[in-house]
């Protein structure tokens, strides 16, 4: 599945005015644009833990200032009740508020743990509202009169049933609870407070009080149940109207300059596939449509099976554009290195060598990607071979014959690409051809090796001169033990001059091919690291036989 640019990353947009002065000049022509983040994802989990912060707040706020009213008003007479309740009240706030802060946090999120985090903010809620209700009953009786404390938990039930994405059993079960709970705070004080009783064979409108609200309490919970019923068919539908054409969306996967990367199934055949398509606001932007329907025309024309494949293209009724990839079940090279740290010279090769393959069909196809780095760089399971590699995100590629005859393409006049991974001839701006993609893959292949790029800063200018001027520092600078020959390769594929790198990915795949380590890199390798790395007792390899198993056969392997 395509990748949007990572965090770290910049798209990098030189006007050409900047070079007919000077390189010193491009300064004030150089215009950042932001990349998004991967993930996004709109599964249960991040619902779950958006709906659990806002009721944590709003509850959390609530009984901050019930907690402050009580400290402004306090009662004539202070018993070791009222201080009792004072901090049970306060201990409830600071649990609350202190759940608002954890869900805030920006971090993935279990959802078995919010489920456990649901209980822990309704029930502490439930226990404060009994004792509340009890002591309250009791309190006012003594006084001639008593009140009804039902609103307090029909405010909670629905509460509970707006905010908490549920099942209708699920939430049965739980408003169930407490409305036992509200039925026993509602005759408790009956049964042990002879002053509640006497005061109820009195005056005859109490007991009709409390039994009205025993039959409420009841219908407001069902009638809640109900309602968590109804909201879960509307998602329902909702979530089955979220359709374009055969395909249904599921969820999103994540957001790039240009669109969105959708998790999707083919309805029939039941496929999973990854549909990428226009974000609302850029609908309208020609040109977006413009490199958007290109990127689908020239992908569409690669057939390599380390290229992404399209299986669709096509438009909404509602004008959104949008084409249909294969889904990939792995994850890119940043995210590899970012997660495990970077990685043995043997698989370098093996991955470097099936992006060469995916490169020079587009090559002989007069097609220049542009953009290569490790976000676009897929390490996939395909057909139950591990480590494929799939080459992603054409958005930015150029047909050579194509680019001297039509500018508009190129977003008028202006050339883009992230400057990490860019040739010092595209950082000016110059005319490109394969052999800039053979510098960025080489940069890639360094970063794979060290875990860094070869030239990093926070400002994209010094990160552009330092690719057209600065040498390469050499791969053990960041302690890095690379082989000698590999080490070469690399270095060749990041000369200034695109005349002393390889001239064709051709040459670099053989290069590759002549080096020591080039067929270490077995299947049987990248199957035992996938498995050991997606095990989830990976964590607790001294402990579990599965991780340690699986530990022990990758080690004795490499």
């Amino acid at each position: 599945m395509p990748s949007s640019n990572p965090e770290n990353e910049r798209t990098v947009l030189i006007s050409p005015e900047a070079k007919a002065e000077s390189f010193s000049g491009l300064r004030a022509a150089v215009r950042v644009v932001s990349g998004s983040s991967q993930g996004g994802s709109t599964g249960s989990s991040s619902q779950v833990a958006h709906r659990l912060r806002n009721v944590s707040l709003v509850l959390g706020l609530g009984s901050l200032l019930s907690t402050l009213l009580m400290l402004w008003q306090p009662s004539p007479e202070v018993t070791e009740w009222h201080r009792w309740h004072h901090q049970l009240m306060f201990a409830n706030t600071v649990l609350l508020l202190l759940i608002a802060w954890r869900l805030c946090v920006k971090c993935e999120h279990v959802l078995n743990h919010l489920r456990l985090t649901e209980l822990a903010i309704f029930g502490p809620m439930a226990v404060v509202f009994l004792a509340l209700s009890v002591a309250t009953q009791l309190e006012v009786a003594g006084r001639g009169f008593l009140s009804n404390p039902a609103p307090p938990w029909i405010l909670l039930i629905f509460m509970y049933a707006l905010y908490i994405p549920n099942s209708w059993q699920r939430a049965a079960a739980i408003l169930g609870q407490v409305m036992i709970l509200s039925l026993f705070a509602l005759w408790l004080p009956v049964w042990i407070s002879p002053e509640v009783r006497h005061l109820m064979e009195v005056e005859p409108i109490y007991w009709e009080m409390q039994v009205r609200e025993s039959f409420l309490l009841p219908f407001c919970m069902v009638a809640a149940v109900w309602g968590v019923r109804s909201m879960g068919q509307l998602r329902k539908q909702a979530y089955e109207a979220r359709q374009l054409g055969q395909y249904r969306l599921k969820k999103l996967l994540g957001r790039g300059g240009m669109g969105e990367v959708h998790l999707a199934e083919h309805v029939l055949l039941r496929r999973p596939c990854a549909i990428k398509l226009i974000v609302p606001e850029k609908a309208g932007d020609p040109q977006a449509l413009v490199r958007f329907e290109r990127e689908v025309r020239l992908t569409a024309q690669l057939s390599h099976w380390n290229t992404i494949e399209i299986f669709d293209y096509g438009r909404t009724d509602e004008g959104v554009f949008y084409y249909v990839m294969e889904y990939l079940p792995g994850l890119n090279l940043q995210q590899i290195v970012e997660q495990q740290g970077r990685l043995p010279p043997e698989r370098v090769v093996h991955l470097l060598r099936q992006a060469c393959d995916a490169l020079g069909e587009a090559h002989a196809s007069g097609l220049i990607h542009r953009d290569i780095k490790p976000a676009n760089i897929f390490a996939a399971t395909r057909g139950g071979v591990y480590d494929v590699v799939k080459l992603l995100d054409f958005g930015l590629v150029r047909d050579r014959e194509a680019a001297s005859h039509d500018l508009s393409v190129t977003m008028n006049g202006v050339i883009t690409g992230s400057p990490l991974y860019m040739s010092p001839e595209q950082a000016q701006g110059d005319q490109v051809d394969s052999r800039s993609d053979i510098y960025a893959l080489g940069i890639v292949g360094y970063y794979l090796l060290t875990g860094h790029v070869p030239f990093d800063g926070e400002q994209p200018m010094k990160v552009l001169l330092a690719h057209l001027n600065s040498p390469v520092p050499p791969l053990n600078t960041w302690g890095a033990v690379v082989p000698a020959d590999l080490e070469r390769v690399i270095l060749k594929c990041l000369e200034k001059s695109p005349d002393d790198r390889y001239q064709t990915v051709g040459e670099l795949q053989s290069a590759l091919n002549r080096c020591e380590t080039a067929n270490l890199w077995t299947r049987e390798k990248a199957r035992l690291w996938w498995s050991y790395h997606s095990c989830p007792e990976k964590k607790a390899l001294d402990n579990e036989v599965l991780g340690a198993s699986c530990h022990r056969e990758l080690i004795s392997s490499l």
